[in-house]
């Protein structure tokens, strides 16, 4: 027996066989964790990025954020943003920052309401709002089916108090993302929640993980991204288009974060990780995906880092594709929300809240 285990031929197959017992023993037990259909992923169309957004100034030098998510500006300029530690966080117009809430999950996309409440999207509990003191409330916990909502994303309100919200899945953890992509099936959809009625609606289902979403100025139609579809799209909420939607910008180098809209009527959109170009080659290999999702978390596949910001205008015209492939100082921005004479950022690998200005491209002409 010992000399057969000198064998370099034996001793190269026993571990060989050890490690494919191993390997399928996680895909049998995680074999029904996903249902994977084919997809064919577009390409990339470039949008003649300016490679200039590390040109920012940070807002918080020194502070307790840990990746830092949604934005938010309250009527007397300071900056709020949740934090990975449960928290939400206020910049105030010095620099200083001071703990605002403390809150029941992960705070992600987030908004004022007319009365000054701090709406927010919360992993893992559901929709709640903050009031000037930071208490919570929670106003959703539950479809009108009796469905849990703990894997919200992205909102905004209308002027009349609705809340519009997306649900990345109802399948998949906000942790879990990752198996969205490799199974390739619609499992989100956009919600609203009326505050005067309590009642809550399906707005558009049958969506590739929802994430960000802003109305229009008119509030006639909102824009909405689908992570693993690399694009932003247009659903019309009056008017003759009502209940249709159509494509806004597709064919993206990354995946759409947060969006916001500003007093010009532009949308900015936030990319926060490039695409995954080796899943990008397996999107038509339906039996492999699922043994890809079958294995342990700690083999999931990595998102990569992206500090990328687009400026659209309600017509669908790019005015501003910014950049920062000079440095990874920014790590992947999450949320772009133009104030005053520039916009703010999100750093959600980099703990900080960045400031980028207007007047960097005077610098380029």
């Amino acid at each position: 027996m010992f000399r057969s285990l000198s064998n370099p031929g034996i001793r190269i197959l026993i571990p060989s066989i050890f490690l494919f017992l191993i390997f399928g023993s996680f895909i049998l037990f995680g074999w029904t964790k996903t249902d994977p259909t084919e997809h064919d992923p577009d390409d990339i169309i470039r949008q003649e990025e300016r490679d200039i957004l590390f040109i920012s100034n940070v807002v918080n030098e020194k502070s307790p954020i840990e990746k830092p998510f949604g934005l938010a500006i309250d009527s007397r300029g300071s900056i709020y943003t949740g934090s990975s530690d449960g928290n939400i966080y206020k910049i105030k117009t010095d620099g200083q920052t001071e703990l605002f809430a403390k809150t029941s999950g992960r705070v992600l996309g987030i908004a004022f309401d007319g009365k000054e409440n701090l709406v927010a999207c919360v992993s893992g509990l559901g929709l709640a709002f903050y009031d000037s003191k930071g208490n919570e409330n929670v106003l959703l916990r539950e479809d009108s089916e009796g469905n849990p909502l703990t894997n919200l994303y992205g909102l905004d309100i209308a002027s009349d108090g609705t809340v519009y919200f997306t649900e990345v899945s109802r399948k998949f953890s906000y942790e879990d993302s990752y198996l969205e992509e490799l199974e390739s099936k619609p499992n989100g959809r956009i919600l609203s929640y009326n505050p005067r009625t309590q009642e809550v609606k399906t707005v558009l289902e049958d969506l590739y993980q929802p994430t960000g979403i802003s109305l229009s100025s008119s509030e006639d139609f909102l824009v909405f991204g689908e992570k693993y579809r690399h694009r932003v799209s247009r659903f019309w909420l009056k008017g003759k288009k009502a209940g249709k939607d159509q494509f806004f910008i597709t064919h993206l180098p990354g995946s759409p974060a947060l969006i916001s809209s500003d007093s010009q009527r532009n949308f900015w959109i936030a990319l926060s990780s490039p695409r995954h170009i080796a899943i990008d080659k397996i999107q038509n290999f339906p039996l492999l995906k699922k043994a890809i999702a079958s294995l342990p978390f700690f083999f999931k596949p990595l998102e990569g880092e992206l500090a990328y910001i687009l400026s659209m205008n309600e017509e669908g015209d790019i005015s501003l594709s910014l950049i920062d492939n000079t440095s990874d100082k920014l790590g992947s921005i999450t949320s772009a929300l133009q104030y005053g004479s520039g916009v703010l950022l999100a750093g959600f690998s980099t703990q900080k809240v960045w400031k980028w200005k207007f007047e960097t491209l005077e610098m380029f002409f």
